[in-house]
């Protein structure tokens, strides 16, 4: 019988510090595009990120998804944002609005 169980792998390895962004788009619009896409709520780091590039197809404005992975991580390193798991497996990790 096959294992059904998808195999964890992980999705990013890009660090905040070596983003170039779109002309575009600046750091703070990434973050607040990705702040409205969170909720109090877990939810896969994935979804936020298709969230959050939906956004921006909305806006004729496309990037490489790493750019979103990586500002997610960056959120989470300064405590802007709450995550568990590890960030960089996108269908494996959860990130939600920080609780006060």
């Amino acid at each position: 019988m096959p294992d059904d169980r998808e195999e964890k792998s992980v999705s990013n390895t890009l660090k905040w510090q070596d983003v170039t962004l779109p002309q575009s788009v600046t750091e703070s619009d990434l973050d607040a595009v990705i702040l409205s896409a969170l909720r109090k709520d877990w939810c896969k780091t994935a979804m936020i990120i298709s969230r959050t590039r939906n956004d921006y197809e909305a806006r004729a404005i496309s990037f490489d998804l790493d750019i979103i992975g990586a500002r997610i991580q960056a959120l989470a390193d300064a405590a802007r944002i709450e995550s568990q798991g590890n960030l960089s497996m996108w269908r494996h990790s959860e990130v939600r609005l920080r609780q006060n």
